[in-house]
């Protein structure tokens, strides 16, 4: 008998959760897109007389559901879009049902294609018409609002006028539901610690702050108050969940990825959480969010870098033994990720817009490097940043030139080919050599001016910087341990042992010439080891 393969997909879930003006009401949007994906499918096809079993994706904004009558799964679709709009506010596109008569991955494949038409088909969002004696939302600017209130009854902020989807957030957060095992924070912080004896940032007010702010607490960690966001997705995962052959690979793949996302993330915040111990119990990451393949955590500036490069090796092992339980050939599973290091008060949003560049940047790289390897269907792990110094609202332009301080993005593996990049583990292992010598702050500060981007001439004419890296390097040899390590480090992040220039052939557009130790000098307060504790007092 036939069935029928209904896919839906929820519209601008990044838009709708960034909407609102505080991060926790981001939190509050990530709970509340949460919980309709894991209760509401289940309610609704309860309500149509079919079987849980057939749910094989509802989390991130996703589902795929099987049915046994077109004009059911049509009504199905109808009935939870509706529901989706009445309960976050947003929008969800819901495709032609498929019909599955044998070959399920076909059918998979044409569900994935009529949903991208459906997509194509809607019209954008509309904001509503201003009228008089209306009040906006305070939060998010956009809905009307529906009542006056504060965003959190034991805050001292003053009451605002708050739309009803923003209501649903700040209750979502109010309700600090990460003491729930079976919730979006509390299933994280489960895995992180497998009690309920933790404490989550922003849960509790602290020092002279008004109210509960996660980024505060987080910032305590830098002595100039940075914080860090982490973005990640996975590589080809649209391409994985094509080749799903049966429904059950296809639900395995979804409840496992989301599991593996959580694990990968707890594996860092459990190092961590040892170099935190004058805060007891304390969890120093705050997940905003976290379904299917995709992530979007603050975490700790001091151990930014580090901390990505634990959450891509454990992500790569944890995502191999799931697919192999699942019984996939032959897949080498990949993460591209991004690290955004900021002020505490740099707005969540513009943080993320920069992350997703830089994610861009890195997904465009390691599917590049596939494709001139010959490699299709294997990519590398790939990691990039970004240092968000005087405001830093817009990120520079790709650059031209023939000279760049930088080698971004990173790999996460060793086994590169010559001319595509360096591995990260790079930078961390510089940064120890550098700091166990006692380089002096005042020759890293000299280098960091002499690769300054405005300070670099062009390839042909490097005479006049070189004659000025020489002088430097003669005043680091009066001590002659850190002029050998110096040099060594210089070779290391440049390869070139004479005008230590890396020649960088990535394509398309030619071959250039880069370093690695500007990128080090920019995150070197960022770029400590999580079994160190290097904070600095503020």
């Amino acid at each position: 008998m036939s069935r029928y393969l209904l896919a839906a997909e929820a519209d601008k879930i990044q838009d709708l959760i960034f909407r609102s003006a505080r991060l926790r009401e981001v939190v509050g949007g990530s709970q509340l897109l949460d919980r309709f994906c894991k209760e509401m499918p289940p309610l609704l096809l309860e309500h149509f007389g079919g079987n849980k079993k057939d749910l094989l994706i509802h989390s991130g904004g996703s589902f795929r559901i099987l049915f046994d009558r077109k004009a059911i799964a049509e009504e199905f679709g109808e009935n939870l879009a509706e529901v989706y709009c009445l309960v976050t506010g947003g929008t969800l596109t819901v495709a032609d049902p498929v019909e599955v008569d044998g070959d399920f991955a076909t059918a998979g494949k044409q569900a994935e294609e009529n949903l991208r038409q459906a997509k194509r088909r809607r019209g954008g969002w509309h904001s509503p018409s201003h009228l008089p004696y209306v009040a906006f939302c305070a939060s998010c600017g956009v809905g009307l609002s529906v009542d006056q209130r504060k965003y959190h009854p034991d805050d001292e902020d003053d009451p605002q006028y708050l739309c009803q989807p923003c209501l649903r957030k700040a209750d979502e957060r109010a309700e600090q539901r990460a003491d729930d095992a079976k919730s979006f924070l509390g299933r994280f912080y489960r895995t992180v610690v497998p009690s309920d004896a933790y404490i989550w940032p922003g849960r509790d007010k602290r020092r002279d702050i008004g109210e509960r702010d996660p980024v505060e607490d987080i910032a305590d960690y830098d002595g100039r108050r940075y914080v860090a966001y982490l973005v990640a997705d996975g590589n080809e995962m649209g391409k994985l969940f094509n080749k799903c052959t049966t429904p059950e690979q296809m639900r395995g793949l979804s409840q496992g990825l989301e599991r593996v996302m959580r694990e990968a993330l707890a594996a860092p915040t459990q190092k961590a959480m040892k170099l935190t111990e004058d805060r007891e119990q304390f969890i120093p990451v705050l997940p905003l969010i976290l379904g299917g393949d995709d992530l979007f955590a603050l975490i700790p500036a001091p151990w930014a870098l580090d901390f990505a490069v634990q959450f891509c090796r454990e992500y790569e092992d944890r995502m191999r033994d799931l697919l192999q339980e699942l019984e996939f050939e032959e897949e080498t599973p990949t993460v591209s990720v991004a690290v955004v290091i900021c002020k505490n008060k740099h707005p969540h949003r513009l943080a993320h817009e920069a992350g997703e560049q830089c994610l861009k940047e890195a997904k465009r790289l390691s599917k590049r490097l596939a494709k001139a390897t010959g490699l299709q269907g294997k990519q590398f792990s790939v990691v990039n940043f970004e240092v968000m110094l005087s405001g830093g609202l817009v990120l520079p332009d790709e650059d031209e030139r023939s000279l760049r301080p930088t080698l971004r993005p990173y790999w996460i593996t060793e086994e590169i080919p010559e001319g595509w990049g360096l591995p990260i583990q790079h930078l961390l292992e510089a940064r120890k050599v550098l700091e166990a010598v006692e380089m002096p702050r005042k020759r890293l500060i000299e280098f960091r001016d002499l690769y300054d981007r405005d300070n670099l001439p062009t390839r042909d004419d490097l005479k006049l910087w070189e004659t000025d890296l020489e002088h430097l390097l003669a005043r680091i040899d009066r001590n002659e341990t850190q002029g050998q390590k110096m040099r060594a480090v210089l070779e290391q992040l440049g390869g070139d042992a004479k005008a230590y220039w890396y020649q960088v052939e990535r394509g398309p557009g030619g071959h250039w010439h880069g370093h690695g130790l500007p990128d080090l000098l920019q995150a070197w307060d960022f770029a400590q080891a999580l079994d160190q504790d290097g904070r600095e007092e503020a």
